[in-house]
């Protein structure tokens, strides 16, 4: 066979395909488990924070989030808890960013007065600018944020708003499709939970 064939070539390009697809595979069912714990952890690590939990590296999170949600149901479209003393909802959300979605949780006082924690779980915005939105200084303020008639992401900001009772946060410098895009997932999401609880305070 003639290594310059049309044949050959075509042989060659069929052999490696196959390799690379066995082996990508083989890749793929070695850190299947892996991934799945990994993934599992990072959502229970975002309910904890979300309902005002402090998570640090010594943290056992799947522990935590045991006690925290012993009657976690995956499917709802909220959890309550109490937190020292404190009733708190928690609810994940998503909802389009610039580039994808954005996955996280957001917790809220019982009343529906005030956010208690925001956690983003997963994104794919721009690194360095929307991608900002997971840094603490970003997520840190949103704790205690008056929220009942929901949050405004002010443009320009870009240094964290430290007024609790104004509703403001201070969205990304450079990132202002993504700013926006919080605002209305945060927003939609509080008044989803409101809906889901019958539009009555807990």
């Amino acid at each position: 066979m003639k290594k310059n064939g049309l044949i050959y070539t075509v042989l060659i390009s069929v052999v490696s395909a196959f390799l690379f697809v066995f082996l990508l595979s083989l890749a793929y069912g070695a850190t299947k488990g892996k991934v799945e714990e990994n993934t599992r952890l990072t959502e229970a690590r975002a309910y904890l924070v979300a309902s005002g939990i402090t998570v640090d590296g010594d943290t056992d999170i799947e522990a935590l989030f045991k006690s925290t949600f012993p009657g976690f149901d995956k499917d709802a479209a909220y959890q309550t808890t109490t937190v020292n003393g404190k009733s708190v909802v928690v609810s994940p959300f998503q909802g389009n960013g610039l580039w994808g979605t954005i996955t996280g949780v957001i917790g809220m006082t019982s009343d529906l007065q005030r956010i208690v924690g925001f956690e983003i779980v997963s994104h794919v915005e721009t690194p360095g600018l929307g991608g900002r939105i997971d840094e603490v200084w970003f997520k840190d303020q949103f704790k205690d944020e008056y929220a009942a008639n929901g949050i405004v992401v002010k443009h320009g900001g870009g240094g964290g708003d430290k007024d609790p009772d104004n509703g403001v946060v201070d969205g990304i410098t450079g990132a202002s499709r993504t700013s926006d895009s919080i605002q209305t997932i945060v927003n939609q999401q509080i008044d989803k939970i409101k809906k889901e609880l019958g539009g009555t305070n807990q």
